[in-house]
């Protein structure tokens, strides 16, 4: 990584343009990482606008930083994300008026029982 002082925008517009720009230099296009990485480019860009953990350490590899670096809001002091990972679970009411949470993948299986 990098050890040297580098100037991240701190505005969110202009912090997209310079990470584009970083890869630009590189002959890198979010395209391109989206490819190598089985994901959309859209995927890759969602990173840009919100928190997205897996394409921010992408994208920071290629620049050659540490995704704190570059999204330090979005990270803690021991460089971790400061957010829940993955999926929030579904929450559903069962017949007693008990909040559960599970997840759903076939209903069809379920009222067959």
């Amino acid at each position: 990584m990098a050890s040297f002082n580098i100037l991240i925008p701190l505005d969110q517009n202009q912090r997209r343009a310079w990470i584009k720009y970083q890869l630009d230099l590189r002959g890198i296009s979010l395209g391109d990482i989206g490819r190598e990485h089985g994901v959309t480019r859209a995927a890759a860009r969602l990173a840009l606008v919100k928190p997205y953990p897996r394409m921010e350490r992408v994208i920071a590899e290629k620049i050659g930083l540490l995704p704190q670096t570059i999204w330090p809001e979005r990270y803690n002091e021991l460089g971790l994300p400061n957010r829940r990972l993955g999926r929030p679970p579904e929450s559903h009411v069962n017949k007693d008026k008990h909040i559960i949470t599970e997840r759903r993948r076939n209903v069809k299986d379920r009222r067959a029982k």
